[in-house]
């Protein structure tokens, strides 16, 4: 089934469907996917999810925040892993949009330092398993504490099927919607205004969650909702890359690269910040049309969606 709510059914019902589904997949590409693209799915699964809370929000009432909680502490158990392999990809990614001005063999001594660093985050989280002998490099990118996570996701099965929403429930997402819309807007102001790497984060957060919700919502009206979802999308991608960016950029400055060249690192933070710029500058415009109404605005458009709908 797609991650699209059925507003011909019970939102109760819907939600917790799409939870549970959610959670199988999750738990589906642990027992089957390579352990990079498992780590990948478990933590997009957490974040669909965590919007589709925030969507019902008000009519869960005090069960929001534990449940919230719950799939935040699930990806952040591998969120150690994931974030050093970005870094790599990241380089990777820098250079390739490079190639044709730079030599990439002058910066391979970073990317070895990258890689170090990722094998010691993968070494140093399998001792804590009591994993402890000596690992390959496709090995220590396959040992997971795999049992735990299904556990975990076990434990948070059980608990969904125990969701219950309050109040009437036809239009019980409307204020959901509008809370998180209302969030977007102030936060990208902020990131408009500031530029700095923790509110274009924010932002970005809360454009993914914006994103997921006129996903959820696409049986209101496909066309324009798919659009705005894939441009929503988009300009998310943007804004993850230069976070990624900022992150290679600060990895730059540890102690593990002193022993590299300050002439190479600076040739690579200066590609970073050309690229993020680049991005910033593609993000800002994006972002401007995908808040251009007013949470209020937004909000009547969407019942006037929903009183359209039959039934």
């Amino acid at each position: 089934m797609p991650y699209r709510l059925d507003l011909s059914q019970p939102l109760e019902d819907e939600t917790r469907r799409i939870a549970l589904e959610q959670i199988a997949r999750a738990r589906r590409a642990l027992m089957e996917a390579p352990p990079v693209e498992a780590i990948h799915e478990l933590r997009k699964r957490c974040k669909k999810i965590r919007a589709l809370l925030r969507l019902v929000r008000p009519a869960l009432g005090k069960r929001y925040a534990r449940e919230n909680r719950r799939f935040r502490d699930l990806a952040r158990q591998v969120s150690g892993r994931r974030d050093e392999q970005v870094l790599l990809e990241t380089f990777d990614a820098l250079l390739a949009h490079y190639r044709n001005e730079i030599d990439r063999r002058h910066y391979t001594a970073i990317r070895a330092r990258l890689k170090a660093r990722r094998e010691r985050t993968l070494a140093s989280e399998d001792e804590s398993q009591g994993e402890s002998e000596g690992r390959s490099e496709g090995r220590s990118e396959g040992t997971m504490d795999t049992a735990a996570l299904e556990a975990a996701l076990d434990e948070a099965r059980q608990a969904v099927l125990g969701w219950r929403l309050k109040g009437p429930q036809r239009d019980a997402w409307q204020a959901g919607l509008a809370m998180t819309y209302r969030r977007l807007d102030d936060v990208g102001e902020t990131a408009a205004e500031e530029g700095s790497v923790v509110a274009l984060h924010e932002w970005r957060k809360r454009v993914k969650y914006h994103r997921y919700h006129c996903e959820l919502l696409r049986s209101l009206w496909k066309a324009p909702l798919t659009v705005r979802a894939e441009e929503a999308h988009r300009l998310s991608d943007l804004l993850g890359d230069d976070h990624d960016l900022a992150m290679l950029a600060a990895a730059l400055d540890d102690a593990d690269m002193q022993r590299i060249s300050a002439e190479r690192r600076q040739a690579l933070g200066s590609l970073v910040t050309r690229r993020r710029l680049s991005l910033q500058r593609s993000a800002m415009p994006l972002g401007t049309r995908l808040a251009a109404e007013s949470p209020k605005a937004l909000g009547k458009r969407f019942k006037r969606y929903r009183r359209a709908l039959p039934g």
